[in-house]
């Protein structure tokens, strides 16, 4: 099925009905414009994600006009972008007992998204996550998280990771305790089932965070394809370079695929490295769902067939699509968009 590049073929698992199972925490996204100067006044981390309590949120929310709104998370914008390249995505998660957690699946699933959510009725309000865009497309992000890191043993339980060819699931989950050990249950289930399991390194501040944790998994052989930033892979390795990244990334079994912006992308692969150019834009309105859009692309292009290269081509597509408008979906079809640059078979 996969190209000689991608070093799963014998664990290639076409027949499952679901492409990808994307966990993560289910927040509504509420995007809006804001100068440098706002986003400091607002006490939100400038090009990074800040946690906040519910008050706070609140705060943040009068503070700003015109906000648009959508269910999100990167996880959940990386299962909508999977959609939207004509995809089988499934997403798992958790979300409060009122309004916006119950919009929350019908939306996700008005983009194709087949959801497995928990309604926890005494983890607080569902997840809400503020994004301010500044002048370059800059995103600065106050989350507060609500519910949805309190993912439960039982939802991760019936997701279906025996019915996915592959489970996604974002760094950020390694913060609240009640996620992270769904984690550690969703890893049990996939090699139960050897189902192939993908990571998103998801922030520079997290990997500090959860370092020790995650090179354990990255370097015990348990991550088959990560997702992460030059600096993120920095962090993880300790290297002072990128190439010392890249050496230290490449392994047996594993694709590392690391973003480099403007400069494109380059998967570590065990037979070498793959370098593909980021897609021109003629303007950046947001970043926001860049890396999220990216990993639909190239999970897309991996769970149908598609060798390394034209999967991260397929993801650098798929990324340039949504840093052109605001917001971390799709704004096109991205299947049609993608056939008439033949960029899909």
């Amino acid at each position: 099925m996969f190209a000689p590049s991608w070093p799963y073929g014998d664990r290639a698992l076409e027949g499952r009905p679901v492409d990808v199972l994307c966990l993560g925490h289910a927040l509504v996204d509420r995007l809006a414009y804001a100068s440098l100067d706002e986003v400091s006044a607002a006490r939100v981390e400038p090009g990074g994600m800040t946690l906040v309590n519910a008050e706070r949120a609140e705060e943040i929310g009068r503070s700003f006009a015109g906000w648009r709104e959508v269910a999100g998370g990167c996880a959940a914008n990386t299962a909508a972008g999977v959609a939207s390249l004509g995809g089988s995505p499934a997403f798992a998660g958790a979300v409060g007992d009122d309004d916006p957690g119950a919009w929350y699946a019908s939306d996700l699933e008005r983009a194709g998204v087949s959801c497995t959510l928990a309604t926890v009725a005494s983890g607080g309000p569902t997840g809400l996550c503020h994004v301010l865009v500044s002048d370059g497309g800059e995103r600065s992000m106050a989350t507060s998280l609500g519910a949805a890191g309190e993912i439960a043993l039982a939802t991760v339980e019936r997701a279906g990771v025996d019915r996915a060819q592959i489970v996604y699931f974002e760094g950020y989950l390694f913060d609240p305790p009640l996620a992270t050990a769904a984690v550690e249950r969703t890893l049990e289930l996939t090699r139960e089932s050897s189902t192939l399991v993908s990571l998103s390194l998801s922030d520079p501040l997290l990997v500090d965070r959860h370092r020790d944790r995650i090179h354990d998994l990255v370097f015990g052989g348990e991550i088959d394809l990560l997702f992460g930033n030059e600096e993120e892979a920095l962090k993880l390795t300790g290297a002072a370079s990128r190439a010392e990244a890249a050496a230290r990334l490449r392994r047996p079994g594993t694709v590392a695929v690391v973003t480099l912006g403007a400069e494109g992308v380059i998967a570590i692969t065990p037979d070498g490295e793959v370098v593909v150019k980021a897609d021109h834009v003629e303007r950046v309105e947001d970043t926001t769902g860049a890396g999220d859009l990216f990993a639909a692309g190239c999970l897309f292009g991996l769970t149908h067939g598609y060798g390394v290269e034209a999967a991260l081509r397929l993801g650098a597509f798929a990324a340039a699509e949504v840093i052109s408008h605001l917001g971390a979906r799709p704004a096109i079809d991205l299947r049609e968009a993608a056939a008439e640059r033949s960029l899909t078979s």
